[in-house]
């Protein structure tokens, strides 16, 4: 058997592993026992003699395990998945594949799909790890373990996939301050904001373009919450990692539940905090209501300034009056820049609401980012 039947054998007999796995795998199992499951249909399939030039070599034991435990995993995405640098992954069709590098951006792997069979399986392979039966033009699922999430859309040019890593472990506010994103006095006015000394806690959002580390800096602002509040935690695709496991709430939206109704839902929930993984449409006017009845609430926003995410806030489709987005206390706005090829992710501007001047919303701004120096620098003190 040449490598080219043996590569057409083997994505056959994984194709029909994938249909008699169906239903039988998801997302939270142990690696043991989908391992198991493999084995018995793997034998199954065997013993029916469906794929005799497969059977003499899988029948022996280090070809067999080496079967499972490829069957098992990304492929070629593997060492990206692995890989902490790595905090997207692009598919566009049968191209070379793209990773967006945390200090490198957007770089080509040189790796690829060798083929529409390849790709194809892949897909199907995702789908069965999160127990879904039927690939739709648009599909949203969560990688098992919650390692993070993927975006599948069909195309005349065939399938483009975003594979967006989530953090096992979550990047500190020290991890940050390290990093260069925020400096000790911009943490310590965070920790000031969100522990309010135990009278009154900001309402917090936090605003940015894409890939600025808005879900990021949110994860780890939740530390500086005192233990034992009460959050309940409101995500479209779940991203956020709390380590205030009993007392957090964690609920996401789906193609029968939209976030607004999550957050209405949450107010019966005797939440402390209201934590809204991304703001963009009208649950804006539920978690701004859940403000004015004395709710503490974060949220994330793409907006370039403290004044876009007001605007942004006050237009379509949010729609929330000018009166009560003067209940936000706080724009934290989030921007990167390069030097040379390498990519720095910056808390740009930290910015307090300070009541309104006819119908517009004043804005103090307690700390900007100095790009010359490269230093947070303290504007007007809160």
């Amino acid at each position: 058997m040449s490598l080219a039947e043996f590569k057409d054998n083997r994505i056959e007999l994984e194709y029909r592993l994938v249909e008699k796995l169906q239903g039988q795998i998801n997302l939270l199992q142990p690696a043991e026992e989908k391992e198991a499951l493999v084995e018995k249909e793997l034998q199954g399939i065997l013993d029916a003699n469906e794929f005799p030039n497969m059977k003499e070599r899988l029948q022996r034991a280090e070809e067999r395990i080496a079967f499972i435990k490829d069957f098992l995993s990304y492929g070629i995405l593997t060492d990206m998945l692995c890989d902490g640098f790595v905090e997207d992954i692009v598919i566009n069709n049968l191209k070379p594949i793209y990773i967006h590098h945390g200090q490198k951006g957007f770089v080509s792997t040189g790796k690829k799909f060798g083929s529409q069979k390849e790709i194809d399986l892949f897909i199907r392979k995702l789908l069965m790890f999160c127990n879904k039966k039927h690939l739709t033009k648009i599909v949203n699922i969560e990688l098992p373990n919650l390692e993070g999430r993927v975006n599948i859309a069909l195309s005349p040019f065939g399938p483009q996939l975003t594979i967006t890593k989530a953090k096992v472990t979550p990047l500190s506010i020290m991890d940050l301050i390290h990093t260069g994103a925020m400096s000790h006095e911009v943490a310590a006015q965070l920790w000031l904001y969100l522990e309010g000394m135990n009278i009154r806690p900001a309402n917090m959002i936090i605003a940015g373009g894409p890939g600025v580390g808005k879900t990021t800096i949110l994860n780890a602002l939740l530390s500086f919450i005192p233990y034992g509040h009460r959050i309940v935690v409101i995500e479209d695709t779940l991203e956020l990692n709390t380590f205030m496991e009993d007392s957090c709430s964690r609920l996401e939206s789906d193609d029968e539940i939209s976030l607004a109704d999550l957050v209405k839902n949450s107010l019966r929930m005797r939440p402390e905090r209201i934590i809204v993984g991304e703001v963009r449409g009208e649950e804006a006017t539920d978690m701004i209501t859940a403000c004015n009845i004395g709710k503490y609430c974060m949220g994330t926003i793409h907006a370039l300034t403290s004044r876009e995410a007001i605007i942004r806030l006050q237009n379509e489709p949010m729609n929330i009056p000018e009166m009560l987005v003067n209940l936000i206390d706080v724009f934290v706005v989030l921007k990167r820049y390069h030097i040379g090829d390498r990519l720095f992710r910056v808390v740009d501007e930290v910015s307090e609401t300070s009541g309104m001047e006819q119908v517009k919303i004043l804005l103090s701004q307690v700390y900007k980012f100095d790009y010359d120096s490269k230093k947070m620098v303290q504007m007007n003190p809160s």
